[in-house]
């Protein structure tokens, strides 16, 4: 990369699960880019424990230690307008379940300084397990339906051949965005308490002439909502729903009866049909997000889905 190397700070959102964090630290610990650093933002954590086993890293870290939950838009701005103040060129928004490959940072710089119209970059994200299925290689937003298709891609074989292509957003879980777009377009909407932050972003820079592009040559590898309950919970259910609302409201208004119709059904057929152990402790998310959602509410919700 010639002539000046831009900063990249690497803004890390962490909850609950200490070992997830350290992964993910180990793995940046490799990274062969030469200037970034990392600001990890502990949202409602005791950071005494934490600071103990960052000593080992060989990463430039700072600390942001939160009292509360104050939901992942609110936790990462904190860390984004620190790395502002910290004169970054980019910001890299990743999860703090992911592991990062060697390289994948300097593909993903080296594809956003191609042009001044690309706002944010992404790699392809693979599975932890299975590491060769893929996870997330871009999407398109329907705003009939107020929905994102992923691209139909299963598998590595060949994938790092193919050409950087557009996609309507990058997922928070790996995301690197320019400071002139951040500047531009503002951080991530705070009404999003969790989930579907990441679209709005994407179509609010799409909104404003920008491309969004997922970079195939660059990867990492996630390991899918083990930090929230698993892929099926409560906590996920009540959070996508309330989003996903929010979400068809900025973007998609006409879809917004769709969906509730469409949730309703969810409700229904968990209660009638499903032999989950908890359908009515998830029927009561579903319906709870409905009900939040109109109520304007943009909180972590009811203490009750945050339960074990």
């Amino acid at each position: 990369m010639p002539g000046k190397i831009p900063k990249v700070s690497i803004v890390i959102l962490h909850f609950k699960n200490t070992q997830l964090l350290e992964e993910c630290l180990d793995s940046c610990d490799k990274l062969s880019y030469p200037n970034y650093e990392i600001i990890i933002v502990l949202n409602g954590n005791n950071s005494r424990t934490i600071q103990g086993g960052l000593k080992k890293h060989r990463s430039s870290i700072q600390m942001i230690s939160l009292l509360s939950n104050v939901g992942y838009s609110r936790g990462n701005n904190l860390g984004i307008q620190k790395a502002l103040k910290n004169y970054a060129d980019y910001v890299l928004l990743l999860n703090d379940d992911a592991i990062t490959t060697a390289d994948f940072l300097n593909i993903l710089v080296e594809e956003a300084e191609k042009s001044s119209d690309t706002a944010m970059v992404g790699p392809v994200i693979y599975y932890a397990d299975p590491a060769d299925k893929i996870w997330f290689d871009g999407a398109d937003f329907d705003r009939n339906e107020c929905k994102v298709y992923t691209k139909d891609v299963s598998t590595h074989k060949g994938i790092a051949e193919l050409d950087p292509h557009e996609t309507d957003y990058v997922t928070g879980c790996a995301l690197l965005i320019k400071r002139n777009v951040l500047e531009t377009i503002g951080l991530l909407d705070e009404r999003f308490f969790l989930y579907w932050e990441d679209v709005d972003l994407g179509l609010r820079a799409k909104r404003a002439g920008l491309k969004n592009i997922i970079v195939p040559k660059a990867r990492i590898y996630h390991k899918v909502s083990v930090s929230i309950g698993g892929t099926d919970s409560a906590l996920k259910a009540y959070h996508k729903t309330r989003s996903n609302l929010l979400l068809s409201k900025l973007h998609a208004p006409k879809a917004t009866k769709k969906l509730i119709i469409s949730f309703l059904r969810d409700i229904a057929w968990l209660i009638f049909k499903s032999r989950e152990r908890e359908r009515f402790f998830k029927a009561s998310a579903y319906l709870a997000a409905i009900i939040d959602f109109y109520r304007r509410k943009n909180d972590k919700g009811p203490d009750w889905i945050w339960r074990s």
